[in-house]
């Protein structure tokens, strides 16, 4: 059995996190010190060393609580309408949200250690809101045939990553179309098997 939260703890890492939200939106990763943190919040650094161990650890925990998820397509549609819904959604988040090409790029640095318990949070946030829909629609579409199995995540990266890629090193954002033109590609070597 876990032991019971203190209030006052719940308190002052609602009050960190939400400095640290604010922080980020307005000036990105590099304007959350905790310097910064503890002047907007007006809670002790000893105190958010307590709930935080380090300041990645604090920005990671920042990013999850401002992580925007992609809308999810009707399940009664075929599978390619669920597949182009799904990455025209997360087309629009990634390049419309400046958040999200900070918190990608950050992750991507490979930020806060592996053993750092908030930013592993943050990176199975993101597998949870960007890859977990689309493992979804690719499994609902394997077990009923219309689409031949394969590797889920290699799909992933096929569908999301381009869009992902073109954010982070500034080239044209993607259009509805461009993003048709990505999932047909990806249906029509997934029907030929080829999704080596």
């Amino acid at each position: 059995m876990s032991a019971p939260i203190d209030p006052r703890r719940a308190r002052s890492r609602g009050k960190l996190l939400d400095a640290a939200a604010d922080l980020l939106l307005s000036g990105g990763a590099a304007a959350v010190t905790v310097e910064a943190v503890t002047r907007v919040s007006g809670v002790a650094r000893t105190t958010l060393y307590r709930n935080f161990p380090s300041t990645d650890s604090l920005i990671a925990a920042a990013f999850r609580r401002l992580l925007p998820t992609p809308e999810e397509p009707p399940a009664d549609l075929p599978v390619r309408e669920q597949l182009v819904h799904l990455c025209t959604s997360m087309a629009r988040l990634i390049q419309t949200a400046p958040l999200q090409q900070s918190m990608l790029g950050w992750l991507a640095m490979g930020r806060g250690a592996s053993t750092d318990d908030e930013v592993g949070e943050l990176r199975r946030g993101v597998v949870d809101a960007y890859a977990a829909p689309l493992h979804e629609i690719l499994s609902a579409a394997e077990a009923d045939g219309s689409l031949a199995p394969g590797d889920r995540d290699l799909a992933v990266a096929q569908l999301a990553g381009p869009v992902v890629l073109a954010r982070i090193i500034g080239l044209r954002p993607y259009s509805p179309e461009d993003v048709e033109r990505l999932v047909d590609d990806f249906l029509r070597a997934r029907l030929a098997g080829d999704d080596r």
